[in-house]
């Protein structure tokens, strides 16, 4: 979940980011989805009157998890929760990542008031904290606009775990965890994350990451958290939702051949 705010995880938040890993450690697979924000479907607590996902947020963590659990039909096991600035230190804390770019684009999302442009090249480019925002929060210059936001996301978690993963950094995985832990929220413990760094380091296996983008119609209506004005909604393609309900119980039941 990324919430749009700066500074400490303290505030709920619209829930602008909404992605789904499912991890298949035995066969080193994750599929990732997204859900655009403007999604329109019923809260966990409205009481079946639809409302834009990003608004779950609001509400707090566990309403988007449970909003996104009744959409797919799934259980989700853990959450992490991060913000902007959050995105920011982790990427600078890494020293840094590769992230993938489909189309050479700007952004106009520079540093907060100072009004720069930063330029993203097709294929990969070295990003800093600040620039690895600006990444993700474009969406004005992709004629499929937050579609094309949901899957640079997919894109920058998939740089941060390339490089969480990488021979240099992963043995470090313990002081890093200590100098991260204000920069999100997590219901994973500890000393699960642990296991799972000790896991990779010992195998060091390569990952198969895989992508899915749920997708929808444009349209104006009032939602749940709004009733005076109408507002632009995403109504679901249900088929595209139930597509990738199969997709992600696929990679869960797989096993190692």
């Amino acid at each position: 979940s990324g919430i749009d705010t700066r500074g400490e995880m303290t505030a709920s938040s619209r829930s602008d980011v909404n992605i789904i890993l499912t991890v298949n450690t035995r066969t080193k697979q994750i599929l990732m989805i997204s859900t655009p924000r403007d999604y329109f479907v019923p809260l966990s607590i409205s009481n079946g009157v639809p409302d834009k996902l990003t608004h779950a947020g609001i509400y707090g963590v566990d309403c988007s998890i449970n909003t996104l659990e009744k959409l797919y039909n799934i259980d989700i096991d853990y959450y992490v929760r991060v913000n902007f600035t959050s995105l920011k230190k982790i990427v600078d804390l890494l020293g840094g990542v590769e992230v993938y770019s489909d189309y050479d684009f700007i952004s106009d999302w520079g540093p907060h008031g100072a009004g720069t442009h930063y330029k993203f090249k097709k294929g990969y480019n070295k990003v800093n904290g600040k620039k690895a925002l600006a990444f993700c929060r474009e969406r004005h210059h992709f004629a499929n606009g937050d579609y094309q936001r949901g899957r640079d996301h997919q894109h920058m978690i998939e740089a941060i775990l390339n490089k969480v993963m990488s021979p240099s950094v992963l043995p470090n995985f313990s002081s890093l965890l200590k100098e991260s832990k204000s920069m999100f929220q997590t219901s994973m413990s500890k000393d699960k994350i642990v296991s799972l760094c000790n896991m990779q380091l010992n195998d060091m296996a390569k990952w198969k990451i895989a992508y899915a983008n749920a997708e929808g119609t444009g349209a104006k209506k009032t939602t749940f958290s709004i009733r005076s004005t109408a507002l632009y909604v995403c109504e679901p393609n249900y088929n595209s939702v139930k597509k990738i309900t199969k997709r992600m119980k696929k990679v869960m039941k797989k096993t190692k051949e």
